[in-house]
């Protein structure tokens, strides 16, 4: 095995990639001083792992990187690589050379790879020890190297001997073995140890075991009863919640039932508002057609007024005409009797006779023809007059029905709508309450809580959650083992738990301290058994509407409304949170509240609708009345 070749780029004096091959055998560099000989024997140990700037005669191991000069800039980065020849299997690897590259970066970045491969120090180190090769091997002798050998002392020689002879390897791979022999004695004297520590206390243990086993077979037993009593609260709730849904929905249909209803409401009142319209404009016409015969009687007036003074100067002119016939007559008798003058006046008083009665029958003709169409038209008027007169009658009074009907309607719609927001407001309380009360219903719980059971008059919610406090989300439990069981599972959360067969039972209510007082124990209500659990916590408990009107000797227990308790034997003020027990207890009656509302708001459109159907009757009725 022998060094085969080396590349430099960037080491040193190396700025480009220099490769120099070397024969078997010896190979001389040769040169002038400066010109770079051992920075080459520096390249062989730097890739070979060197780790000391020392020994390849620098400072800080980025002197290794060509710093520029003679018009050739500065590298980044220093690499070299030795090829070693392995033909002859020296190194226990499957190739026929071994390629060792070393890389550095100017910030201090470096990388080893065998044969192409990236590896570890470790690696190129391991592979060395086989070769006799190595940063502190006999294989590279330096300047000096060889007079501190001689000089050496004979411990140090006999370890350059050792290398020399492949022995080092062997001394640090025993010493790596040897400390691993400590480390594993060490990990069997722990290993010894805790065995004897864990036999020591595996008598106990086994005990604990029993003792878990029973504890965990008890506890399966609690949490299969609780399991039941929760599947028996979850089936009720279920149960009220079917109930309230088939009320929703009954509901939702009635609502439905009701504006399917309201729309047939509103296209009647279209067709009768569009029927009225219609006999609007047909009284107008019917008005017009009375104003033109009006105007036709005042025609026919005033053309009898004109026939009157045509028969007038007709019969003046007949008067002018008598007297000027006796003038004539008059006149030719002065004269004397004449044949000639006879028979003129008699010819004049026969054409006279016949004037007068053409003229008489013509005038009698048109005035018999006028007298008898001012008579119809007079009949006419008459009969028109009565007609709108009757026809006004009855227009008024369907006028007042129809706006009485639409006054109704406008008020049933506006009832319908209010009814329809309410229906719709409560519809979403009763949403969201039960939403709440399902949510509680499937949380995770042990035993049935006191306030899952108890109910509260509206309104007292809050008073008693100040006066019980964290015992109204107690659970409720047959006995202590059972309760210990139940609060050893809550972990560091802690809780309460109520015996029933413990809690002292209420007396009778001592005398109100206040006016106005109630006692508190009076407003609850549920299971007969939660009821007498109540009842005794809230023994002597009084509700007032102020605190500060209680007598300053009071001892008992006061609350208000509002949540604000006083516990005169110890002098407490406590005032409710909101939210956890007491909001359960508000939400399971206002859920039942908005049940009663929501059934009030049905009815109410109910109501409303019947009101604007009768509206729609009543103005249809008055419609044909007004026909």
């Amino acid at each position: 095995m022998h060094l085969k070749s080396i590349s430099l780029k960037g080491f040193k004096s190396f700025p480009d990639r220099t490769t120099l091959e070397f024969a078997p055998g010896v190979s001389v560099v040769v040169g002038p001083n400066g010109s770079g000989k051992s920075n080459v024997t520096d390249a062989v140990l730097w890739a070979m792992g060197e780790q000391s700037p020392l020994a390849v005669r620098g400072q800080s191991m980025q002197d290794v990187i060509f710093a520029g000069g003679h018009g050739v800039q500065a590298r980044s980065s220093a690499e070299v690589e030795i090829v070693l020849d392995n033909s002859d299997g020296h190194v226990d690897l499957p190739v026929g050379e071994l390629s060792i590259l070393r890389r550095l970066d100017r910030n201090g970045e470096g990388e080893y790879r065998l044969n192409g491969a990236r590896c570890r120090l470790v690696d190129v180190l391991e592979v060395l020890s086989d070769t006799g090769l190595g940063k502190e091997m006999h294989s590279v002798v330096s300047q000096g190297r060889v007079e501190s050998i001689v000089t050496s002392k004979p411990r140090d020689r006999r370890l350059l001997i050792e290398e020399a002879a492949g022995l080092g390897k062997h001394r640090k791979r025993r010493r790596r073995a040897q400390l691993k022999l400590d480390r594993t004695q060490e990990n069997l004297d722990r290993a010894l140890d805790v065995e004897r520590e864990a036999r020591s206390r595996l008598k106990p243990l086994k005990r604990q075991a029993e003792a878990a086993e029973l504890h965990e077979r008890l506890e399966r037993q609690t949490l299969e009863a609780r399991w039941e009593l929760s599947r028996d609260d979850l089936r009720a709730r279920r149960a009220e919640l079917v109930a309230a849904q088939e009320q929703a929905i009954a509901a939702r249909s009635a609502l439905e039932t009701v504006q399917g209803d309201l729309a047939t409401v509103a296209a009647r009142r279209e067709v009768a508002e569009r029927e009225l319209s219609e006999r609007t404009e047909r009284r107008e016409r019917i008005g017009h057609r009375a104003e033109r015969a009006r105007g036709a009687i005042d025609r026919i007036e005033l053309r009898l007024e004109r026939t009157a003074e045509t028969a007038e100067t007709l019969a003046e002119r007949l008067d002018w005409n008598r007297r000027r016939h006796e003038i004539l007559v008059e006149q030719a008798a002065g004269d004397g009797p004449d044949e000639v003058g006879r028979e003129r006046v008699e010819a004049l008083e026969a054409e006279l006779a016949g004037l007068d009665a053409d003229r008489a029958a013509a005038l009698e003709r048109e005035l018999t023809g006028l007298a008898q169409e001012v008579g119809a038209a007079a009949e006419r008027a008459t009969a028109a007059a009565e007609v709108l007169k009757q026809r006004a009658l009855v227009l008024a009074a369907a006028e007042e029905a129809c706006e009485a009907a639409r006054a109704a309607l406008r008020a049933a719609e506006r009832g319908t709508e209010e009814a329809r927001r309410e229906a719709a407001r409560v519809g979403a309380d009763l949403a969201a309450a039960n939403q709440f009360l399902r949510a509680h219903a499937s949380a995770p719980s042990g035993a049935r809580g006191l306030a899952d059971q108890l109910e509260v008059a509206p309104g007292f919610e809050r008073a008693v959650a100040a006066v019980l406090g964290g015992r109204l989300a107690a659970a409720l439990v047959a006995d202590v083992a059972t309760g210990e069981t139940l609060l050893g599972r809550l972990g560091p959360d802690g809780g309460t738990a109520l015996v029933t067969g413990r809690v002292p039972q209420g007396g009778a209510a001592a005398h109100p301290p206040a006016h106005g007082a109630r006692a508190l124990s009076e407003i609850v209500g549920g299971p007969a058994e939660v009821v007498a659990i109540a009842r005794g916590l809230l023994a002597d408990v009084w509700v007032v509407d102020e605190l500060s009107a209680l007598p300053a000797d009071f001892a008992g227990t006061a609350v208000t409304t509002s949540g604000m308790a006083f516990f005169g034997s110890t002098g407490e003020l406590r005032q409710a949170p909101e939210g956890g027990s007491e909001r359960l207890l508000a939400e399971r009656n206002r859920r039942d509240a908005l049940i009663g509302q929501s059934e009030i708001a049905v009815r109410a459109e109910q109501a409303a609708l019947a009101t604007a159907q009768e509206a729609v009757d009543v103005l249809a009725a008055a419609e044909a009345a007004r026909e």
